[in-house]
């Protein structure tokens, strides 16, 4: 199985899992998206003050954390990828591996 998501879709994984660290509403989230040739996709996030970079590692983190707390699946069985694409925006294809 596999599940795709729109850059709304990645924006709202990293504002819950941000906000889940911070310990505050998801909402108090601000992240801003950067892509750049050589470092791919990254994004600048603000919580509580704070500004942090995430890579696409942490990105990856975000949206497995997403899946697993919000919708159940388990975060062991994932393999995601994180994409750009110069009309969609940060995408993700999120591949489900069951042994």
């Amino acid at each position: 199985m596999k599940i795709y998501f729109a850059e709304q879709d990645v924006a709202n994984a990293i504002c819950v899992y941000a906000a889940d660290l911070e310990g505050i509403r998801p909402e108090s989230v601000q992240i801003e998206f950067q892509f750049d040739e050589d470092a791919g996709v990254s994004c600048q996030v603000s919580a509580n003050h704070r500004n942090v970079l995430y890579d696409e590692q942490q990105i990856s983190d975000a949206i497995g954390f997403y899946l697993e707390e919000i919708h159940r699946f388990s975060s062991y069985a994932m393999e995601i990828i994180i994409g750009f694409d110069e009309e969609d925006g940060i995408t993700s294809e999120i591949s489900f591996i069951y042994s």
